[in-house]
């Protein structure tokens, strides 16, 4: 009986032993190094080695671990035959500039409903000091060096130089041009003959053919008032129609010749200004009524020896020849006529 009770607890022993081996589990704690500057990055690993298919839960914390700060973290595994090793990687640093301890950490180990809990070792830090020996005795620094203030005279020199030069360009490129400019004067043509010009070239852009009647219209007015302008010293440039109108009742102009300029500025007005497209009479008839005025109205050299029944006549035609009709004819009249008489007495002798 004795025997027996003997042989019951040891194969008790025997099992219990055997039981918890199955469940055995280790935790081992590693660091890289324990000594460091702040800021420096260092790695810590907890290694714990549990029955297979056993779950290991690591502490939850945020991002602090008392003075050391958890930078990031990951597991990895790896499987055995009977057992499991289940390694947690840690980056830390810590950011105070004194010694610090990693403090023990717990892992939950559960496998079925038996639980265990693994605790790491805990580990001190060393921090090291980034001031060496050599800057240890900081000396005093130097009192600031009172240079005085730059001389700015340069600049002004500087300024008054780049003031000159600009002065220099504008006047070459805008006043000097335009000084010699003005020296140049171009005479200009007569009236008529500056009028004829401009008809000529008015021609040579072709508006009619290529279609651009109210151009062609408007052009050849501006050259009809630039000549009455010119022609009859009046400021017929800026005219409107109502007041050319009224100029031609006082421009002491033969009926015919005002009626001819009086159509003309009324018919152009709607092609000039409602874009009014005439028909071809009208518009064959704006050139004819334009060159019979001005060949009606120019000034000619025999215009001085006319009739003086023909006086008022030259008058209006020819402002400016009207002085010469002023002058004496009869020293002209007179010289012909004294050389028809020799020319009759030279017949008669002969």
């Amino acid at each position: 009986m004795y025997c027996n009770s003997t042989l019951v607890r040891k194969c008790s022993i025997v099992l219990l032993l055997f039981l918890s081996k199955a469940f055995s589990a280790e935790i081992t704690t590693s660091i890289d190094k324990q000594s460091l500057t702040v800021g420096d990055v260092l790695t810590l690993k907890v290694t714990t080695v549990v029955p297979k298919g056993a779950v290991v839960t690591p502490p939850s914390f945020d991002s602090n671990i008392g003075n050391v700060v958890v930078k990031e973290w990951n597991s990895f595994k790896k499987e055995s035959d009977n057992s499991d090793s289940i390694t947690f990687s840690y980056k830390i640093t810590t950011y105070i500039p004194e010694a610090c301890t990693i403090p023990s950490l717990p892992y939950l180990v559960q496998q079925g409903e038996k639980q265990d809990t693994l605790l790491s070792k805990s580990l001190p830090l060393e921090l090291q000091s980034v001031i060496t020996a050599e800057t240890v005795d900081i000396k005093d620094m130097k009192p600031q060096l009172d240079t005085g203030r730059a001389p700015l005279w340069w600049l002004w020199v500087l300024i008054f130089a780049a003031l000159t030069a600009a002065a220099v360009f504008i006047y070459k490129k805008y006043f000097k041009k335009n000084a010699a400019a003005k020296d140049i004067t171009v005479p200009l043509l007569p009236p008529y003959e500056e009028a004829i010009a401009a008809i000529h070239e008015l021609e040579r852009q072709k508006y009619l053919i290529r279609g651009l009647i109210r151009e062609y219209v408007f052009d050849l007015s501006e050259i009809l008032k630039r000549y009455i302008e010119r022609r009859f010293s009046v400021n017929a440039s800026e005219f409107t129609t109502e007041e050319m109108i009224a100029w031609l009742g006082v421009s002491g102009l033969d009926s015919k010749h005002r009626q001819s300029v009086d159509w003309f500025f009324r018919t152009s007005d709607p092609v000039k200004f409602a874009r009014l497209v005439p028909d071809q009479a009208s518009i064959d008839r704006f050139m004819k009524e334009t060159m019979d005025f001005l060949n009606a109205t120019r000034p000619l050299l025999q215009e001085t020896t006319a009739a003086p029944a023909d006086k008022t006549a030259v008058a209006i035609k020819s402002p400016e020849t009207s002085l010469d009709s002023s002058k004496p004819a009869a020293p002209q009249n007179s010289l012909s006529d004294t050389k028809q008489a020799e020319q009759t007495g030279e017949n008669n002798a002969v």
